[in-house]
């Protein structure tokens, strides 16, 4: 059966969008970075080398898109076939986004929220369901892979990228739910007067809300327009988003105080002399002698 064309339009913008996006906060992300390793050198060796994870993963990711970005609109601009590749997207887009950036996000607030609430089940619920997206992301990069044109992905994996983001969605909105729900229930005891306890788990509902709206938002652009690449705008930006979120719950900690005027500037600064006050963190209290527990 014939089918009309698709304005050339409804298959560049949205990559196009999906690249500005990515770079912009993929600075974003660097200022971030910078922040956590000047302020946070004595974390444990496990966070800083999260942060590093993050960051190779991030410069990772963003240089296959800059390679797609020329090789759609540069050396293969006004080709067709160069605009029907998946080329590197199969690989930086879903199965990047799912197992190596927003999987490690959603694990981070997951044990957090362990931690937090010495609880199993919602914990071990949200992680499930990041396991399924991460599982459902890595398989519907490796069917873009083997398909290799864009137009036969959209059909033909269409019930894993759906899973992906539903998924995605879902275990964002269990930490987002269980945080409110365990912020509430400690009212009463000493957590809820820790200023910097109730301003990281808001930090982690308000970023995990927002990445639960961005996929879902994908995921609605995903199934209503089939035909072209409007879904791509939020998906190529999607793993900046959390990385982004996570670093902004490390970096909540840190409160620059120069000449005794608090701020969060790092500019006009003279040889760096801040005086950086790292303010500690809530822990959750103790249970029967059990070894106490930080954020980080």
């Amino acid at each position: 059966m014939d089918q009309s064309p698709i304005p050339i339009e409804k298959l560049t913008v949205p990559m196009l969008i999906g690249y500005f996006f990515n770079l912009i906060l993929f600075g974003v992300l660097c200022v971030q970075v910078f922040i956590y390793f000047q302020a946070f050198l004595k974390d444990r060796l496990w966070s800083k080398c999260l942060v590093a994870w993050i960051c190779f993963i991030e410069i990772l990711q963003t240089t296959l898109v800059v390679i797609d970005g020329i090789r759609v609109f540069g050396s293969g601009w006004g080709d067709a076939r160069a605009l029907a590749d998946v080329g590197l997207t199969w690989f930086s887009v879903p199965a990047m986004t799912g197992i190596s950036i927003s999987f490690t996000a959603q694990v981070f607030f997951i044990w957090r929220i362990r931690v937090l609430s010495q609880a199993r089940l919602i914990p071990a619920a949200a992680f499930l369901v990041s396991v399924v997206q991460c599982v459902a992301a890595v398989w519907a990069g490796v069917r873009a892979h083997q398909i290799r044109n864009f137009t036969s992905v959209l059909s033909e994996t269409f019930s894993h990228t759906s899973v992906w983001l539903g998924g995605t969605a879902t275990a964002d909105l269990i930490i987002a739910g269980s945080l409110v729900y365990y912020m509430r229930k400690s009212q009463s005891t000493e957590l809820a007067s820790n200023g910097m306890y109730v301003r990281i788990v808001r930090l982690i509902v308000e970023s995990g809300s927002l990445c639960a709206l961005v996929a879902v938002a994908d995921l609605g652009l995903f199934l209503g327009y089939r035909q072209t690449n409007y879904h791509l705008a939020p998906a190529i930006a999607l793993s900046k988003l959390y990385s982004n979120s996570l670093l902004v719950v490390l970096n909540s900690r840190v409160l620059m105080s120069v000449d005794g005027m608090d701020t969060f500037s790092l500019i006009d600064t003279p040889s760096m002399d801040a005086r950086l006050r790292v303010m500690a963190l809530g822990r959750a209290p103790q249970r029967n002698g059990a070894k106490r527990s930080s954020w980080v």
